[in-house]
């Protein structure tokens, strides 16, 4: 007789058996969705998308915003020579004359640069990055690490930091907590820039590599529909 076949004590106990294994199933997934969820809802990660310059066209580091003026020679621009890492790093260099002081540099925002999610609320951001100086009569280098709102207003700021030769680490920032527009969303903003005197011989010059901010993103639709997934298992369950 095939268990199953005929109303009787097989069939009962391959009946449940079944739905014993049934409800275990949905009970491991509902309990692992769960889990990814609160991972991907809380686990810190660099947010900054190309960090290291490996990506990009020619001269230009994708991801970056690229800026520079002043005298012949001042330049921002993606570089293989001698990099500090990798095969590129981003080099910025500020040449003033008597007529103009210079400035170059690189920014970066992970919302409208990077294409990522709002950083958490209630979360942390700090910042690190390598570099190579080399800075003459009136030059000087410097960066930030800020915090915006969605309108692009600062909510929390280092300050700008002068910087050398080494790895740097910025203090850490904290992101406030979410509310009506325009504090519906927070972005982390890196800006990383040399600056000459106006006079002949002042120059700066960085070789930036490595760039991290670590933070914390809103959870991603995908793990959002993982939960809804966890959610939909323990429907059955109950059913």
């Amino acid at each position: 007789m095939l268990a199953g076949s005929i109303p009787g004590s097989e069939g009962i106990s391959w009946l449940q058996k079944s739905q014993r294994e049934y409800q275990e199933m949905n009970k491991l997934l509902a309990i692992a969705a769960a889990a990814s969820f609160g991972v991907a809802s809380s686990a810190s990660a660099n947010v900054v998308v190309n960090g290291g310059f490996e990506l990009g066209t020619g001269t230009d580091s994708d991801n970056w915003t690229e800026f520079g003026g002043g005298a012949a020679g001042t330049l921002s621009e993606r570089s293989s020579v001698a990099p500090l890492a990798g095969n590129f790093s981003h080099i910025i260099t500020a040449v003033g004359d008597a007529t103009v002081g210079a400035s170059a540099g690189i920014n970066y925002n992970s919302i409208s640069d990077g294409g990522l999610a709002s950083l958490a609320e209630n979360t942390t951001v700090t910042l690190t990055f390598d570099a190579e100086t080399n800075l003459g009569p009136g030059g000087v280098a410097f960066y930030a690490l800020r915090v915006l709102d969605s309108s692009g207003a600062i909510v929390a700021d280092t300050g700008l930091q002068g910087f050398g030769t080494g790895s740097i680490t910025s203090a850490t920032l904290n992101v406030p907590s979410f509310g009506a527009a325009p504090s519906d969303a927070y972005a982390a903003f890196v800006e990383i820039v040399v600056n000459a005197g106006a006079f002949d011989g002042s120059t700066a010059s960085a070789k930036i590599d490595n760039v991290v901010v670590t933070g914390t993103l809103v959870p991603t639709p995908a793990s959002a529909a993982l939960l809804g997934l966890g959610g939909l298992a323990a429907v059955r369950r109950r059913r």
